[in-house]
């Protein structure tokens, strides 16, 4: 009975695992297909004025869709297989590279069609650079030692990725979420007029700041991170 019971508890293990390393893929899979649908949203279109680009809130959202959906499996490969070094998982080494590579895509499309559309701006321009940066960096320089001896996961580094994702998904949905925002601050049919000349910009302006605080956590991980992989060389 007991060895039953161990067979069973094995088998649920492993299926769980894989199961976990499958959301792991999906959502490596979803990040070049969110880009494109980004970069598509705000490509011109037929009949679009020179010097303006119309942007297909449909292909929007799409793309918020599909990023809600990438960061929902971020939690279900961990419910279901455990933790990234779970030994049920085959492929969990996997999970940080896609998490990290969902949210630095998904912002560098954002800074490209921003950029594109004249409308970068250095608030957004330093926060995506200090978090990717922040990445390139410690892959380039620790990249041999984290994988020799692991990825430390701390409660700050979680911290820092959830905002990250919290922090994309907004941005992402920005356009048909202060869409929203504006209808219900027009309100009555006189409004429409001083709401079209003055749209909203808190959404923008929440997932900004919610970024910021993401890069700023990065740039402490980051370091500590330096930190712990210089310490765990010189032991050895």
């Amino acid at each position: 009975m007991t060895t039953s019971t161990n067979e069973n508890a094995i088998t649920q293990r492993k299926t769980g695992g894989a199961l976990a390393d499958g959301l792991t893929l999906v959502r490596a899979l979803l990040t070049p297909v969110i880009m494109f649908i980004i970069i598509k949203a705000w490509s011109p279109k037929p009949g679009d004025i020179d010097g303006f680009v119309s942007l297909d809130i449909k292909l929007v959202l799409l793309a918020s869709f599909l990023f809600a959906v990438a960061a929902v499996t971020d939690i279900l490969d961990d419910y279901f297989g455990g933790s990234a070094s779970s030994g049920e998982r085959q492929f969990g080494w996997i999970d940080d590279i896609a998490d990290s590579a969902l949210i630095a895509g998904t912002l560098l499309a954002l800074v490209y069609v921003a950029n594109k559309a004249g409308a970068l701006h250095w608030t957004f321009a330093v926060p995506v650079a200090v978090y990717i940066g922040r990445d390139v960096i410690l892959a380039l320089t620790k990249g041999y030692e984290m994988s020799k001896f692991g990825l430390t996961q701390t409660r700050l580094g979680d911290l820092k990725s959830a905002l990250a994702m919290l922090a994309t998904c907004i941005l992402v949905a920005a356009p048909w979420l202060s869409g929203l925002v504006d209808t219900w601050r027009a309100g009555r049919a006189e409004n429409i007029m001083q709401i079209y000349d003055n749209p909203s910009t808190w959404v923008w302006n929440t997932g900004l700041a919610v970024l910021w605080i993401a890069a700023l956590l990065a740039l402490v991980t980051g370091w500590k991170l330096l930190r712990s992989t210089a310490k765990q060389e010189n032991q050895t």
